[in-house]
């Protein structure tokens, strides 16, 4: 089914109001298991349900874990092993592609409930305080601006539907993205005015209006609009609602759930909504399958604790290569000879065993993160969101928030917009040493304890602020954009995706030349055929820049028009 077929656009719009909607054939009469719509939103009670339908479509999901990391593993950082989304990083991919079709339909079911509760919503005015209706406009508005950012990163254009069309106005064709940005900054501000700084009880987790201004620093960002960027990013910092969680790592485990560096997340628990990413990510020693994993890429592309790239640090050893590293690599990354839920991890091809560490002794055991051939492909897992708690228990079934939007974000988010618009200052270098500090767990002032960042040059903190995002949001779902926005893509996204050395990190005589303006992407030249090769990478710079509409959506609507070159 499609969100724009004439039959369910209609129905999407005026009956997803709650969250036992589902769009199905069926559903061309009012749903039998939800209120009426034409009695329902006449009070506050009924607001709330509405609202609440509206953030069910924040839990965005592909094979039973967020999108957006699955995304993350379709570019140079990872790999995704048993997907048809493996056609995103090869350039195999078309209009039939499943998940740009489901990508479609989600945000705009979500677009739908939020312009439905709004358009209904009046019937209540009269019956709630003013207050509680503007903040319930505030939070739908919110939410159709979120699920509009994502559309139009996406595909570009799109149909901008801000009321309920009737069935005979359900051919829409797509707006210019730049009305679309208009519109999600219009409600962002609306939002930003109406929404509270923070929630208590069971309201926690709702937006914020610091979530309101960092999505639209994001937006503004991602749309070189730089001066609104900074300035939106600068309110939140100096709200001074939010500040960075001391350890980097635990920031994406259980401790570090709701913490001070969360702006907005998406809550799990159980009963309710779970994901499978212990299963995805996890080693085989545990009965994981490694499916989600990142490449050499990702780990050649830390610094070195000199805060140098590795080809020219003095402190980088390519045969021991994980020492005097940016903490980042261990808290983001389970490397080999690294200690993952009791097991050493080790992915040498002649380590058929392992050492499994129970209480305060070692023993040898079968090493199926060798011997199984589905192991991970690229020799490595993703930490980040990995938590040893969920083993075994809740293997498929993990409750570990996914954090959408988080202090550090916008830390460099106003970082780079100063930097693109030239307005370089000392608080350009203090929000990103804020973030680099943090990784090594000193206080920024502490410059002799971590590589600050000391320059002024454009230039030179243009490649260093592309470093910081690349590793301080790993596997988090913005590398697509950045490097899109970035214009680097079509040389970062060709060859052969790289892992692990096809032998011992021992026999690996020199660093791979790391390219800073390509983001710290490494060139392995000579060295390449020493490296296992997982994947053929690639990008059709004439039509990869954009998704393509999903084939479904031409097939019954005339009015829309097909990106290029698909």
């Amino acid at each position: 089914m499609t969100l724009m077929n004439k039959l369910n656009i209609l129905l999407l719009l005026v009956l997803s109001f709650t969250v036992l909607f589902s769009c199905q054939d069926e559903l061309n009469q009012a749903p039998l298991d939800a209120p009426s719509d034409v009695n329902f939103f006449s009070n506050e009670s009924e607001l709330e349900v509405a609202i609440n339908g509206v953030y069910e479509n924040i839990w965005w999901q592909s094979r039973g874990i967020p999108a957006w990391e699955e995304i993350d593993n379709t570019t140079d950082i990872g790999f995704l092993r048993g997907s048809g989304l493996q056609d995103l990083a090869t350039g195999a991919h078309s209009s039939e592609t499943g998940l740009f079709e489901s990508t479609w339909n989600h945000f705009y079911s979500g677009i739908g409930r939020a312009n439905n509760l709004l358009d209904k919503m009046s019937r209540a005015e009269d019956k709630v305080s003013e207050e509680f209706y503007a903040r319930i406009q505030a939070e739908a508005r919110f939410l159709r601006a979120y699920f509009y950012h994502y559309l139009i990163e996406f595909y570009g254009d799109v149909p901008l539907i801000t009321e309920i069309p009737s069935l005979e106005e359900s051919q829409i064709g797509r707006s210019p993205k730049s009305e679309v940005v208009d519109q999600i900054m219009g409600d962002l501000n609306f939002a930003a005015e109406n929404l509270p700084a923070n929630w208590s009880g069971d309201d926690e987790g709702r937006a914020t209006q610091g979530a309101a201004l960092a999505l639209k620093a994001r937006v503004a960002l991602y749309n070189e609009d730089y001066g609104t960027a900074a300035q939106a990013a600068e309110e939140v910092i100096a709200s001074g609602e939010y500040s960075l969680y001391p350890d980097y790592e635990g920031q994406f485990q259980y401790e570090g759930v709701r913490s001070s560096g969360v702006i907005f997340d998406v809550p799990y628990s159980q009963g309710v909504e779970t994901t499978s990413i212990p299963r995805r990510f996890g080693p085989r020693n545990l009965g994981a399958w490694s499916t989600n994993v990142p490449s050499q890429y990702m780990v050649d592309s830390y610094q070195a604790s000199d805060g140098e790239p590795i080809d020219d640090s003095s402190v980088y050893d390519p045969s021991n290569p994980f020492e005097n590293r940016d903490p980042r690599l261990d808290a983001s990354i389970v490397r080999p000879q690294s200690v993952f839920a009791g097991y050493v991890f080790e992915t040498h091809p002649d380590s058929t065993e392992t050492w499994q560490i129970v209480g305060t002794d070692s023993i040898r055991v079968s090493n199926q993160d060798v011997t199984n051939p589905f192991a991970t492909f690229t020799g490595y897992l993703w930490r980040k969101y990995l938590a040893e708690e969920d083993f075994p228990g809740n293997i498929d079934a993990s409750t570990l928030n996914w954090i959408l939007i988080r202090y550090a974000e916008v830390l460099l988010t106003y970082a780079e917009a100063k930097i693109e618009n030239n307005d370089i200052d000392q608080s350009v270098l203090d929000a990103m040493n804020r973030v680099r500090a943090r990784a090594y767990e000193v206080d920024p002032s502490a410059t002799s304890e971590y590589p600050a960042v000391v320059t002024m040059n454009q230039t030179e903190l243009r490649r260093e602020i592309r470093y910081e995002r690349k590793v301080e949001l790993a596997n988090e779902g913005f590398r697509l954009f950045d490097l899109r926005r970035w214009g680097i893509i079509e040389e970062v996204m060709t060859g052969d995706l790289v892992g692990r050395p096809r032998g011992a990190y021992s026999e690996i005589e020199s660093a791979p030349e790391i390219d800073e303006d390509l983001g710290y992407h490494p060139d392995y030249g000579a060295l390449k055929d020493q490296y296992r090769s997982v994947l053929p990478l690639g990008f059709d710079p004439d039509r990869d820049y954009l998704w393509p509409i999903p084939q479904a959506e031409l097939d019954v609507n005339d009015e829309i028009e097909q990106n290029p070159n698909y």
